[in-house]
């Protein structure tokens, strides 16, 4: 995401309609609108995947949490007997 921010920073300061953007092991002559419109589409779908997998990791730890808590209880319940 952060390489993703800084090319369109870099990208505000471009003078002209074209830029040339690396493609493989070469540089392609483009649009500068069509990269920026590029840009923002992957930073957006970063953004959601990153979105999605904080929402998964907060499901995860709360499961886990949960099943701490019930081993917890069996561990006290089973040395109590």
């Amino acid at each position: 995401m952060k390489e993703i921010e800084k090319a369109l920073e870099e990208l505000g300061k471009a003078v002209g309609d074209e830029v040339y953007k690396m493609a493989g092991g070469i540089f392609v002559k483009r649009n500068k609108e069509d990269i920026k419109k590029e840009l923002e589409e992957k930073l957006e779908t970063l953004k959601l995947r990153v979105s999605t997998l904080t929402k998964q990791e907060e499901k995860m730890q709360k499961r886990l949490s949960e099943l701490q808590e019930k081993l917890q209880q069996a561990i006290t319940s089973t040395a109590a007997q």
